[in-house]
């Protein structure tokens, strides 16, 4: 359990699922506008005084775009608590090479430096690594896993020892898709509606104290 007190920095970093303006402009086709970050903002905010939050989600980015931009974007920010979500696009350039050719930059190097830097320049920020899922929404898509699954097993790897709370998102979306549609809970298997970014979180407040 990680403590938040009065007055922190916590800071949300990753790919499209953490970009609340990506998430707004295409509400109408993803339906979740209310980003899994600004569900946990608020609910932090009940509780604690003077908080600050920073939200550095950019769609489309990779492990190796988060790490360009880690200074700037992380280190400088100097956050109490790091929420990161990185990863699902990484293994979809993987899984379908000939959109993005070449594969120059592999993930295992930059998720390790991005720990490095994190545990070193921040020794004292907790780091709560969420790790990236498919919902069974779309058939066609369920190929991915296969590669998905293997970097998952990639950031993992790479957080133990380091990040402070590992959450693995997949059981979490398994199970709530055995309560209600997977339709109502991510529409392209990949980004949450709101109902979907509640789950993610959910997932985070029970980390939080």
């Amino acid at each position: 359990m990680i403590e938040i007190k009065n007055n922190q920095r916590v800071l949300f970093i990753g790919d499209s699922i953490t970009d609340v303006k990506f998430n707004r402009k295409f509400r109408l086709s993803i339906g979740g506008a209310n980003v899994y970050c600004l569900q946990v903002a608020k609910e932090l905010k009940k509780k604690h005084k003077g908080l600050k939050f920073f939200y550095r989600g950019i769609a489309s980015n990779r492990t190796y775009h988060v790490y360009d931009r880690l200074t700037k974007d992380c280190i400088n920010l100097k956050p109490d608590l790091i929420v990161m979500l990185i990863g699902v696009n990484d293994a979809w350039e993987n899984y379908v090479p000939e959109q993005y050719p070449p594969l120059l930059r592999p993930i295992e190097p930059h998720i390790n430096e991005i720990y490095r830097r994190i545990a070193a320049e921040l020794p004292n920020a907790k780091l709560i690594t969420l790790l990236p899922f498919l919902t069974s929404t779309i058939a066609e898509k369920q190929p991915f896993h296969k590669v998905l699954d293997r970097y998952v097993g990639i950031l993992c790897t790479a957080a133990t020892g380091v990040a402070d709370e590992i959450i693995d998102l997949q059981p979490l979306f398994d199970e709530a898709e055995k309560q209600t549609d997977p339709k109502l809970i991510c529409r392209d298997s990949v980004h949450p509606t709101n109902l979907g970014h509640s789950v993610i979180a959910n997932a985070v407040l029970k980390k939080l104290s």
